[in-house]
């Protein structure tokens, strides 16, 4: 469990809040403090008041993944073998075990095909396939992507959601502003103005008073299901 109890910092100010594991999207306006709360969550900075556990330990003692809305930005070798194989050889792993361990992680992702190319010239979508799989390489206690899905379309969007559910990661938190990506959590928290307004179950949104709303999560989670049952007679 991650609990967050009488957190401040910056413009956040968080009473209290658990989140069981799973996948947990975060949305709220601009300036909402969605990237403070994910940065406290990882650890780059303390909160100035309260305390931050991830299963009873601090963030800066856990293994944190962390991909960002311009993944190129952070990377930081030339060719994907290297940018993939990064955190396998800060730890020391011996060559052949780093080997056979990017490959199965290129394979999981799709891109195997891409790795003795230059990082420099992929597309988005690859970029954010590197920066994935180089943060998930490291097994992390957590996963976070901050607006990660901001350039993607939506196939590839549900096709980055299919890589993270079957990666077996216990937590995976994302900022995301599209509503039918939220569908596909676990949990939704909602932020405005540094406060959290909600902390639900996205199965637990949507056609309030019998309305549905484009950009409610609730109503895209109603509709993927009933596409799914449909795809499947």
């Amino acid at each position: 469990m991650i609990k967050i109890h009488a957190v401040r910092s910056g413009i956040l100010n968080i009473s209290s809040c658990a989140i069981k594991p799973g996948v947990c999207g975060i949305t709220g306006p601009n300036g909402s403090g969605k990237t403070t709360f994910l940065k406290l969550l990882a650890g780059i900075f303390p909160p100035g008041t309260g305390t931050i556990h991830i299963d009873g330990k601090n963030p800066a003692d856990c293994v944190i993944g962390w991909v960002g809305e311009y993944p190129d930005r952070n990377i930081l070798f030339t060719r994907v073998f290297d940018e993939l194989a990064s955190h396998l050889r800060f730890s020391k792993k011996n060559c052949t075990d780093i080997e056979k361990i990017v490959c199965v992680c290129a394979r999981n992702l799709g891109i195997s095909h891409l790795l003795d190319r230059a990082v420099h010239g992929l597309s988005g979508g690859e970029l954010v396939l590197i920066a994935c799989g180089a943060a998930m390489i490291a097994q992390p206690d957590l996963l976070i992507l901050d607006e990660t899905d901001s350039h993607l379309d939506d196939e590839f969007c549900s096709h980055l959601d299919n890589i993270i559910q079957k990666s077996g990661i216990r937590y995976v938190l994302f900022s995301s502003h599209r509503p039918e990506h939220l569908a596909h959590t676990d949990k939704i928290i909602t932020l405005e103005n540094g406060e959290m307004q909600d902390h639900t179950s996205s199965q637990n949104t949507g056609n309030q008073g019998g309305h549905c709303h484009l950009n409610d999560p609730g109503f895209w989670k109603t509709v993927i299901a009933e596409t799914s049952g449909r795809d499947t007679l």
